[in-house]
């Protein structure tokens, strides 16, 4: 069962400058026999040092609110979501204005996906190339949402894939897709970011939940992984969309992650 390559890049997103001007601009000062003080310089620098860190978090987070917490060396997700309720972890529930398909609408923003993860997390910044805004709101191919990466290891990250790429039918659920190994053979090489072999599924498991959607769980091990050789993934379709929710992990990792990366793809809801 060879498939092919689904390549995932990650960038840099360009900062914004505001400048500020002083209200002395344009008046001759005498000089003075005595230095003036460099507190105004420097409160004023701190200032702009400030207001870039408001920018950049936000730039990250796509909440203002929550720039600051994602700024500087406190943006594990544990310094600014909510709690979930499940463990220590916390809740994710991305704005409207969040991701690119969520701003085109074709992620649903008014019931978007959510699930809950360990605190540790940080958010990474999905290129542009990699999330769809390209191509939205009609992209043929699947895209990333989101991905966080653990302090400790670790790896979680949202693919949405419109429908017509895994069949032309309409108003179908994930069952009608076929069985979940029989599916795992459509969408494997998303998970592992290159091929799999038929070797590579520890497990395949189906279960309906809360939200009335059937979700496929796989646990592959696959060393040639391009991001984690060991994955646990929620594969569901909701609308014209399939989602892929997978956390990842290299071996010493998975060891000791392998409960806590598995819990956070249990509490997914697309």
């Amino acid at each position: 069962m060879m498939l092919k390559s689904a390549s995932k890049v990650s960038g840099s997103r360009a900062s914004t400058c505001h400048c500020v001007g002083s209200a002395n601009a344009g008046r001759v000062v005498a000089a003075s026999a005595q230095p003036r003080s460099a507190e105004p310089v420097v409160a004023r620098r701190q200032a702009l040092l400030g207001a870039a860190a408001l920018l950049a978090g936000t730039a990250l987070t796509g909440q203002p609110g929550l720039a600051l917490a994602a700024s500087g060396g406190a943006n594990n997700v544990g310094s600014y979501l909510p709690p979930a309720g499940v463990s220590d972890f916390v809740l994710f529930v991305p704005t409207k204005a969040k991701t690119p398909a969520l701003r085109a609408g074709t992620v649903d923003a008014a019931n978007p996906y959510k699930f809950a993860l360990p605190p540790q997390m940080v958010e990474q910044k999905v290129a542009n190339i990699a999330s769809g805004n390209y191509c939205q709101p009609r992209c043929d191919e699947p895209w990333t949402e989101v991905i966080f990466e653990g302090t400790t290891g670790g790896r979680v990250e949202l693919i949405v894939a419109p429908l017509q790429k895994l069949t032309p039918r309409k108003n179908i659920t994930v069952e009608d897709l076929g069985t979940p190994e029989f599916l795992l053979q459509r969408v494997g090489n998303y998970i592992t970011g290159t091929y799999l072999d038929e070797d590579d599924l520890v497990s395949a498991t189906s279960k309906k939940l809360d939200d009335g959607l059937t979700y496929y769980y796989y646990e592959l091990n696959a060393p040639y992984a391009k991001v984690g050789g060991h994955s646990y993934t929620a594969c569901t379709v909701k609308g014209d969309l399939a989602f892929l929710f997978i956390t990842s992990a290299n071996d010493k990792q998975w060891a000791k992650l392998e409960g806590s990366l598995k819990q956070t793809v249990d509490t997914f809801r697309a």
